[in-house]
């Protein structure tokens, strides 16, 4: 992915269970670690049907700081698991 003209942002795309994309944005990185994210709500997951969440952060050089999937239960739109690997290469799984 060519993503030079990244900078500074948070990229998110999120899957209902049959793979089809029903979320997506991009926003600055200040709004995404302070901002409400519609997966912060059971009903925001639930309405969406939003089972898989893969995000992409973006440093304001544009390099890549972390890129992410986090998993979650439609039917109680509690947060499953997910993993995260970092820009120093740590990869870290939560457990399910």
């Amino acid at each position: 992915m060519d993503h030079r003209n990244l900078k500074d942002c948070a990229l998110l795309v999120g899957y209902n269970p049959e793979g089809l994309c029903v979320y997506s944005t991009q926003l600055p990185l200040a709004d995404y670690w302070d901002g409400e994210h519609v997966w912060d709500t059971d009903t925001g997951v639930q309405d969406l049907r939003l089972e898989r969440v893969h995000g992409y952060l973006f440093e304001p050089s544009g390099e890549l700081m972390q890129e992410f999937e986090s998993i979650f239960d439609i039917a109680t739109g509690i947060y499953k698991s997910g993993w995260q690997k970092h820009s120093d290469g740590t990869y870290h799984v939560d457990a399910a």
